[in-house]
């Protein structure tokens, strides 16, 4: 942006004496005018005449004031390379603070509280089975795995001879919650599934296996009361 530099007293002084002087000069003199107007110019002339005395008064008094100063009336536009310009520097916004990680920690926090619950309950299930002596079919599964999925869906298909037989699905991850379990039946591969009868007695199939095999374990499972 370009500020304007104020004129200069001298510059002020010059403008006003040359306007003065062609008023003064179309008005008293009047140029190309006839030989016989010549005493009323004169005498119109020294009419405007103290008019044209303080005009160059002025003049004179500015220039004598500018050399006093040091100022000779283009010093301070040359200085300044005939325009003036200001920067300004905009203010730093304030730096603000993400909310985004703790937002997002959120939903990671409530899936691993979710998890750790389900995963008691089926601790919790299983005990409360074995301690009523129930059948327990226990399927160690990777929920990724097509072939796991399917044992899956082949065990919950399995009858519960009216709730004689508990169905669990446990993921593979979980397997270090049921030592009592996998110190008797060691489970190393995915899909396993661990059948314990009533009477303590515990089988396995790795593998997969579908619905009648299932079917038929868990028969025998009960009949070992």
């Amino acid at each position: 942006m370009t500020l304007a530099m104020p004129a200069s007293r001298s510059l002020i002084a010059l403008l006003v004496g040359t306007v003065a002087f062609f008023a003064l000069w179309l008005i008293a003199l009047k140029p190309g005018g006839s030989s016989s107007n010549g005493s009323s110019s004169s005498q119109g002339l020294g009419q405007y005449q103290s008019a044209i005395n303080k005009a160059h008064q002025a003049v004179t008094t500015s220039n004598a004031s500018n050399a006093a100063s040091g100022n000779d009336g283009t010093s301070s536009t040359a200085a300044s390379g005939g325009t003036s310009s200001t920067s300004s520097t905009a203010p730093s916004q304030p730096a603000t603070t993400s909310s985004t990680g703790a937002h997002s920690s959120r939903p990671a926090a409530t899936g691993r509280a979710t998890h750790s619950r389900a995963a008691a309950a089926r601790l919790s299930s299983v005990q409360h089975a074995m301690a009523h002596h129930k059948v327990v079919a226990m399927l160690f599964y990777n929920p990724l795995a097509a072939d796991d999925q399917a044992v899956k869906q082949e065990l919950a298909s399995v009858s519960t001879h009216r709730g004689q037989v508990v169905k669990l699905a446990i993921p593979l991850d979980e397997a270090s919650n049921f030592t009592a379990v996998t110190q008797q039946v060691p489970v190393n591969f995915s899909p396993t599934l661990v059948l314990i009868a009533p009477n303590g007695q515990t089988g396995e199939i790795v593998g997969f296996s579908d619905q009648l095999e299932i079917a038929q374990r868990v028969n025998d499972a009960l009949a070992a009361r």
